[in-house]
């Protein structure tokens, strides 16, 4: 299983290390291309800061993948809307950048993605891809031989999620499969965010965690599998004590796409102090990382799924299986 970031040790005589990390969601242009772009900023941050990068010491570098926003009536007759699109966009990468206080390195525009296809008829057809922003992130890495995977590393291990789940699953993974797009497009939140950034580094650095992912497209519901699967373990999961605010279904809370989350697992013997640092955070610990390899996710005590994790590797592996 892939890890959230790369880290790269360019002095061979220092413990001093890079993290480097790229982001894209285009999806929730379709909502409003203002959180694509703050979305897809605020989880370059996290990648980084999920592999043990200073969030205090990120850099970023910005590619515009943009459709024609030349107006013409005929030729490109909703192209008012993907400017003021591009404009929110640029808001976004402004306010996000100041808030995280993230120099851009550089950037690249490209602004006539647009392509025209053949249609069952022999005509054809104008095709503009969506409105998107692709982001960098670069941060420094105080001491690789500290650096974070994502995998679960001993059963026993507590499971929990760090910040808050809302009911956010507009231009979601899990509305996409359904047909939908939706209307509660992520949010990023900085000043709840930074805290929660800042407390994992501290924890990183103290190594009172044994892994560190974060939570990014499909929610919970895909990046819990990918913990365990990583793991070779399984895990035993109550949903009921997910920190949650305006959630009131059991597939929000799991499939919710909601910024700002990582899901971390620490040592029992790691645990008191472990809490002590994310005091006046949100956070909760949802279980335990078990010797089986049955991810099991229960509402208090019903079993609302069981899968055992090799199954559900295989199963996430079929796409590319033939590469």
């Amino acid at each position: 299983i892939p890890t959230d970031a790369a880290v790269i040790r360019p002095v061979l005589d220092s413990k001093k290390g890079l993290a480097f990390s790229q982001s894209l969601i285009p999806e929730y242009s379709t909502i409003d291309a203002y959180h694509m772009t703050a979305c897809t900023i605020d989880e370059a941050v996290r990648r980084v800061v999920a592999v043990g990068g200073d969030p205090a010491h990120i850099a970023g570098v910005d590619n515009f993948c943009w459709p024609d926003i030349g107006f013409d009536p005929d030729k490109n007759p909703d192209g008012k809307f993907k400017a003021a699109q591009l404009l929110r966009s640029c808001q976004a990468l402004k306010e996000i950048c100041l808030a995280y206080e993230i120099p851009l390195l550089s950037g690249k525009d490209s602004m006539y993605v647009d392509g025209h296809l053949s249609g069952p008829y022999g005509e054809t057809r104008k095709v503009s891809a969506l409105e998107t922003l692709q982001f960098s992130a670069i941060s420094v890495v105080p001491d690789v031989t500290r650096c974070m995977t994502l995998d679960s590393k001993m059963a026993g291990d507590f499971v929990y999620v760090l910040g808050l789940t809302r009911n956010e699953l507009g231009g979601s993974e899990y509305y996409k499969h359904l047909g939908y797009v939706g209307l509660n497009v992520p949010k990023v939140t900085p000043s709840k965010f930074y805290p929660i950034y800042r407390a994992l580094f501290r924890a990183i650095e103290k190594e009172l965690v044994a892994s560190v992912h974060g939570v990014y497209r499909g929610g919970l519901g895909v990046h819990l599998p990918m913990v365990a699967m990583g793991g070779h373990l399984g895990m035993e999961i109550d949903l009921s004590l997910i920190p949650s605010s305006g959630v009131d279904r059991i597939d929000t809370l799991l499939f919710s796409e909601t910024p700002g989350r990582f899901i971390v697992t620490v040592a029992p013997e790691n645990q008191e102090t472990f809490n002590k640092l994310f005091k006046g955070i949100p956070y909760a610990c949802l279980g335990h990382v078990t010797e089986h390899t049955d991810l099991v996710i229960k509402l208090q005590d019903s079993v609302i799924f069981k899968a055992d994790i090799f199954d559900l590797k295989s199963a996430w592996k079929k796409p590319f299986e033939s590469l």
